[in-house]
């Protein structure tokens, strides 16, 4: 009884563990954020993550090569789930594509637009990116060109079935969204002192989009 009981204490604390060690990723870029939202880049170093994840900098050496690494984790987290829904409305989409970006464009609103720690990522990027230009470069190559390759992707998508006119704007998706782009500045600077109306700009937005792309 004695060894059946010890096997069990051994077993629990094996998956405590186990536990844990899978959770500490997640916990180094919850530490992360808060470190580089509260210091900036240049500020924050590997030694105040590590202390405030509670664990030591090699630690985090195991996870992630390196300060810029950590950083375009941190942000990768933040912005991923969202991501990867948009993406699957375009993958398993059936009906029109005009009907496909207003349901992408209802998501991104809902979730993305008004997300504030997303809005926080960008802030510090914008803060940073004249004195490091790789952060911008990692940003703009991991995560900003697959949102418009599969913005683009949607464009071509309507053209090809005949509901889009043909259009440069399919080279040039960053007009689509730069409605998103406006809304995010105008949110850091202005905040609650001259709101939005989220519903209204929405709806503006996308008769905007759809006018200018349907086939006439």
């Amino acid at each position: 009884m004695t060894e059946v009981l010890e096997t069990r204490v051994l077993e629990a604390r094996t998956e405590t563990r186990r536990r844990r060690k899978a959770e500490r990723p997640q916990e180094i870029l919850e530490a992360a954020f808060v470190e580089f939202s509260r210091n900036g880049y240049a500020m924050t170093t590997l030694d105040r993550v590590a202390e405030h994840a509670g664990v030591t900098k090699g630690t985090i050496y195991v996870y992630f090569e390196n300060k810029e690494h950590l950083f375009i984790s941190m942000v990768r987290e933040v912005t991923k789930a969202a991501l990867d829904t948009v993406h699957e409305m375009l993958e398993t989409h059936e009906g029109t594509t005009a009907d496909l970006l207003r349901a992408q464009f209802s998501f991104i609103y809902q979730h993305i637009v008004e997300d504030r720690r997303r809005r926080e990522v960008l802030r510090m990027l914008i803060a940073e990116a004249p004195r490091f230009p790789e952060l911008a470069d990692r940003y703009h190559q991991e995560i900003l060109r697959p949102c418009l390759d599969m913005l683009r992707r949607a464009i071509q998508r309507g053209m090809d079935h005949g509901e889009f006119r043909k259009s440069a704007i399919v080279d040039l998706p960053q007009i689509v969204i730069a409605p998103i782009a406006l809304v995010d500045l105008w949110m850091m600077m202005f905040d609650d002192r001259q709101p939005l109306d989220m519903k209204a700009y929405f709806e503006a937005h996308l008769d905007l989009v759809l006018n200018g792309l349907l086939a006439k």
